[in-house]
């Protein structure tokens, strides 16, 4: 009798997505570099999407929805678009072979009080994983750096680098929004995650987090809401760059007078204000990236979702524990990656 073959294992399936986003990268630098005909780029504009969109919507892969992988191939076909059969056979080699030799070193410089700081936060710590996975599929290796490290400052640290040969760097979210790092920027070429470091500007690989809002409103309204609260520290605010909060606060301006709920931002813990802020306004759904609301309600005598709903707007991805909340997955598992091909 034929033995069915053993499940893929975790490693397998992160080489097999190792594979697919080198050939990512192949196909983006083919498509700019040796297309003579339409280029990503045009058909990205065109269509209204991420350049990164337009190649795997050409490619077909399941995460991209179908209505959009119709709506680019039905774009790119009168633009003239072809693919090149060299991208295709590098592709199809680049999924077969083993991993890229090393090339390099990208550092990561981290700017938390302690040298190890960054690594207590579970989110940063991902960040880190995904980025020395993708620069290893890539050929480079990700090493941490300490800016903040006594007797370092920004010339010390750009001497060191550049002694190394090290000419690529990563700065992950900082502990203070106020961090600034006076490294000799114009030697290297840089990346920055999330939204926390600031000035000077980097290339940046973050969530679309006023994209994120606008579609849990939508969503809110078309399940019938009225009362649409949203609920978050001013210290989370602050971090994001209030893009939640800018993209709440626009939609706003279209709806009733009536239905407009006044945000509950505060400093520190937002259960002490919650049990007065749910007395006066009512809400019959909260919009918050703080998942306590899940304890925090029912103590208040509060059902979910029977008397309140909640949205999260940092819903876990693939891997992760599963979440009782609807809401938003950022694709963090994307954004490290992001990074790392930023820089390269």
């Amino acid at each position: 009798m034929k033995q069915a073959s053993p499940p893929v294992g975790l490693r397998e399936r992160k080489k097999a997505l190792t594979r697919e986003a080198i050939s990512d990268v192949a196909t983006e630098l083919f498509v700019k570099r040796g297309f003579e005909a339409v280029s990503v780029n045009e058909i990205a504009d065109a269509a209204g999407v991420s350049k990164m969109t337009v190649s795997q919507a050409l490619r077909g892969p399941p995460q991209i929805s179908p209505a959009t992988r119709k709506r680019i191939r039905d774009l790119a076909d009168p633009m003239g678009y072809r693919p090149n059969p060299l991208v295709q056979t590098l592709m199809a080699n680049l999924r077969s072979t083993r991993s890229a030799q090393y090339h390099s070193t990208i550092a990561w410089v981290t700017a938390f009080p302690t040298r190890d700081g960054w690594s207590k936060h579970p989110v940063h710590k991902r960040y880190h994983q995904g980025a020395v996975s993708r620069a290893a599929a890539l050929g480079y290796k990700i090493e941490p750096f300490w800016a903040l490290a006594p007797g370092m400052n920004g010339a010390a640290l750009s001497r060191m680098l550049q002694a190394r040969g090290i000419r690529g760097l990563i700065v992950p979210p900082v502990g203070r929004l106020d961090t600034r790092l006076e490294i000799e920027w114009e030697y290297f070429s840089c990346a920055t995650i999330g939204y926390s470091f600031m000035e000077p500007r980097l290339h940046r690989s973050a969530a679309n987090l006023h994209d994120a809002m606008d579609h849990a409103l939508a969503e809110c309204q078309r399940r019938g809401f009225k009362r649409i609260g949203f609920a978050i520290p001013s210290d989370t605010d602050d971090r994001v760059n209030h893009n939640w909060l800018a993209a709440y606060l626009a939609w706003q301006q279209f709806i009733p007078v009536r239905q407009r709920l006044p945000v509950m931002r505060t400093v520190g813990n937002l259960q002490a204000p919650l049990p007065a802020w749910l007395a006066r306004h009512r809400p019959d759904v909260i919009i918050s990236p703080n998942t306590e609301f899940l304890d925090w309600l029912p103590q208040l005598g509060h059902r979910i979702p029977e008397d309140i709903s909640l949205v999260g707007l940092n819903q876990p991805g693939n891997g992760e524990p599963a979440s009782r909340v609807s809401g938003i997955n950022r694709n963090g598992a994307t954004i490290d990656e992001d990074a790392v091909d930023l820089v390269v």
